[in-house]
């Protein structure tokens, strides 16, 4: 599974990119039918908040959405996250019993 991580502005540096490709991927690890991610990071239009958008690819060519937003980076990525868990929780294959 990649992660792949982009933000459109210069004050996002290394490490706001590097934490979010950590927290997501972290989430995501354990779920085998991801293919792939993609985090964008951008200010708002009126640049008082942060936006984290996160875009999951699933093997059965699904698109799972989540967003958070918040005053900060890591705040706005926590959130998204938040939401990913959520989502996640809400499509996990379905294990058959015998």
């Amino acid at each position: 599974m990649r992660v792949h991580v982009t933000g459109c502005s210069e004050s996002f540096n290394s490490l706001v990119r590097a934490y979010a490709e950590y927290r997501v991927f972290a989430v995501l690890a354990r779920h085998a039918h991801v293919c792939a991610a993609r985090v964008a990071l951008r200010r708002s239009a009126d640049s008082a908040t942060v936006v984290c958008a996160v875009t999951i690819d699933l093997d059965s060519t699904m698109k799972l959405r989540a967003r958070g937003s918040a005053p900060h980076a890591h705040a706005a990525i926590d959130r998204a996250v938040a939401r990913v868990v959520d989502l996640m929780r809400d499509h996990e294959p379905q294990q058959l019993s015998s």
